[in-house]
């Protein structure tokens, strides 16, 4: 049973993030970034047919606390408990804008997008000789994946994922998740990255946006 204050070396590790150690999130989410996504798989069975959901709560409650520690009450929960608390409220929310999208389609559990031409066309408008058709087709690029994506972290990776970046460290960069060991960003960044990629196929973004940057 979890104890329902905290513990001494949470009480620490918390001091710590309160003081802005980036150090001292890496540890805790070494001591409880596991429990807890083994936590909400068992008891949600969304969570346990698409583990990406699961990962993408935990994180985003881990950063959640990080960037505000002074919602934790060490008087009145231990920590692992309060990131398990938010950690599942996050993970609500997804599934809720999960089950929005989806409707009855059945998504593959590994999509890949097929090859095609983004980074040829995203070449002809850098060319073009008006900087103003240039900015116009990037904003309409951008507009159109704001239609799918409710944050603006996301509109970047699915642009990432279309131009076909693969190196880990510039999507730690923007999850903000470089504290992180490397096979921690790796474990992450490909569950986002399979999350961005089905909502790209689901929608078929990909000749949408071909379409705009002609």
């Amino acid at each position: 049973m979890t104890k329902r204050i905290a513990t001494t070396e949470e009480r620490l590790l918390h001091s710590a993030i309160l003081k802005g150690d980036d150090l001292a999130l890496a540890k805790l989410y070494d001591l409880f970034g596991e429990a807890i996504i083994n936590s909400l798989s068992r008891y949600y069975k969304a969570g346990r047919m698409d583990e990406a959901l699961v990962f993408d709560a935990v994180n985003q409650a881990f950063l959640g606390y990080y960037r505000n520690p002074a919602t934790f009450n060490p008087e009145k929960n231990s920590l692992q408990r309060f990131l398990e608390i938010a950690a599942e409220r996050d993970l609500i929310n997804i599934l809720d804008r999960e089950k929005k999208h989806s409707g009855k389609i059945k998504l593959p559990e590994d999509v890949e997008l097929q090859e095609n031409i983004w980074n040829n066309n995203m070449e002809n408008v850098n060319s073009t000789d008006s900087d103003l058709i240039q900015k116009e087709t990037l904003n309409a690029v951008d507009k159109e994946l704001g239609k799918y994506f409710d944050v603006s972290v996301d509109v970047t990776l699915a642009k990432m994922v279309l131009q076909k970046i693969r190196e880990t460290e510039l999507y730690a960069e923007v999850l903000n998740i470089s504290y992180l060991s490397i096979d921690q960003q790796k474990k992450q960044v490909k569950n986002h990255k399979d999350r961005i990629k089905k909502v790209l196929e689901r929608n078929q973004l990909e000749d949408k946006l071909k379409k705009l940057i002609k």
